[in-house]
């Protein structure tokens, strides 16, 4: 069995499509960009000393375990939390996925 990842990448407005491009350098095939807003109040502007931009953008790839640690080597590099894109990543398992295959075949019924 292939053991798959879920690469969760958090970072300031504007830097997931960048992260994106060095994630496909790495071997990445692709990734969802999603527009987010941080939930902290004003108030709450610091996390550990980090100022937060409250306009964020999360980057959802899939990878298999052979690729994820060049992929999040190539986006932290690049784009972590040393940079202006203020960048965080973490990795959880992907037990199973439906409706695409990871060798780019899409599982789609029409009925």
């Amino acid at each position: 069995m292939i053991n798959r990842y879920l690469i969760t990448y958090i970072c300031n407005n504007g830097f997931a499509s960048k992260a994106m491009d060095e994630a496909r350098k790495a071997g990445a095939r692709g990734g969802t960009i999603l527009h987010g807003k941080s939930s902290l109040n004003a108030s709450n502007q610091k996390f550990f000393g980090i100022t937060i931009n409250p306009e964020k953008d999360v980057l959802l790839i899939i990878a298999n375990e052979d690729q994820k640690q060049d992929i999040l080597n190539a986006i932290n590099e690049t784009y972590g939390v040393k940079t202006e894109a203020r960048g965080i990543l973490f990795t959880l398992v992907v037990d199973k996925i439906i409706g695409i295959d990871l060798e780019r075949k899409f599982n789609v019924k029409n009925d």
